[in-house]
């Protein structure tokens, strides 16, 4: 089942409702639901599952069409799919509680990383071998990623004061041009995944990971409208979908990295792809609160601490009710 994203139609606001009444029907007829899932970023290997699920048929075997699509960071994602322009969205858990109190009407039903890989990436010639040494230093990021609200943060944790250290705003785009020309000494990064690349690319940089210092965070994340939800066979045989594919991704993720490759040409190279799911099956699809429990499910407690952190830091302006941001209500049984 080859993926097309440029010849399928994301489904608009309206469609997101017509779906739940004609989802019953198409299954009927032997007819695939045709989905959309927009990522919060590059179709690259931390998406392997999805790639490797349509390659082998598990999402057409639950009665789905699935097109991918890139995004442009989280938070762009989720107001997509809180306006109906995608069935599903991949985002950061971070973004949720904000957007949802600005009105978004969405809700993640269904984990992937349940521990943060965010971090911050520096260069190993400029005196930096601890977090604390960031003081004093010029730090990159970009305003209005996920991460933006997250160093300051991690800096009072590690008992630093943001203030002394120096923001340099830069975008997406130019964030490793910046970095390695020398504008700024530290920048934001994903341990799974732009730090893996730019390993690769042969330079010599280290990381610090925000989870590694005890402030572990939920991560990457399904969400969905509420108008998709009230179609609870179609989310939940996504949902199953899903971590069918995941499971196959653990068992032969040689075998999802070269189905990523041939369904996005654009993605990393073999060794980085397979470096990105080693780290994430090893580090990042757990957390001490849901060890033991199935993939996918989500525990209250990190839902909580995510909603304490961001409201300790004036990321939220009041603390929102964990009820509205999640449910494993569509989980398999």
């Amino acid at each position: 089942m080859p993926i097309s994203v440029s010849r399928r139609q994301l489904i608009a606001g309206a469609g997101a409702v017509a779906l739940a009444a004609s989802s019953s029907r198409a299954r009927a007829t032997g007819a695939l639901d045709q989905v959309s899932l927009t990522f919060d970023w590059v179709l690259d290997g931390l998406y392997a599952p999805f790639f490797y699920g349509i390659s082998t048929g598990i999402f057409e075997k639950h009665g789905l069409d699935l097109s991918l699509q890139a995004g442009t960071g989280s938070n762009n994602t989720a107001l997509a799919v809180a306006a109906g322009h995608s069935t599903f969205g991949m985002v950061d858990a971070t973004v949720l509680p904000l957007a949802v109190s600005h009105g978004a009407d969405i809700k993640v039903f269904c984990g992937y990383l349940r521990t943060s890989a965010f971090g911050i990436c520096y260069k190993n010639n400029v005196g930096i071998s601890q977090p604390r040494d960031l003081e004093g230093r010029l730090y990159g990021d970009s305003p209005g990623s996920a991460t933006f609200a997250l160093w300051s943060i991690f800096m009072r944790r590690i008992g630093i004061d943001p203030a002394k250290v120096h923001l340099v705003s830069a975008s997406p785009a130019a964030q490793w041009n910046a970095f390695f020309s020398g504008q700024f000494d530290a920048t934001y990064t994903a341990v799974n995944d732009s730090f893996l690349k730019v390993k690769d690319a042969g330079h010599d940089v280290s990381a610090f990971a925000y989870a590694d210092f005890g402030m572990n965070l939920m991560s990457k994340s399904l969400v969905a409208h509420s108008n998709t939800l009230k179609n609870a066979d179609l989310v939940r045989r996504f949902s199953k979908a899903f971590i069918e594919s995941l499971e196959a991704t653990r068992a032969a993720p040689a075998a999802a990295v070269a189905a990523t490759r041939k369904m996005a040409p654009q993605s990393s190279s073999e060794t980085v792809q397979l470096a990105m799911l080693s780290d994430t099956f090893k580090n990042r699809i757990n957390s001490k609160n849901t060890d033991g429990k199935p993939l996918g499910f989500m525990a209250a407690a990190d839902w909580n601490e995510l909603v304490e952190i961001l409201a300790d830091a004036g990321t939220l302006k009041e603390k929102i009710a964990i009820e509205r941001l999640f449910t494993n209500d569509y989980l398999p049984a």
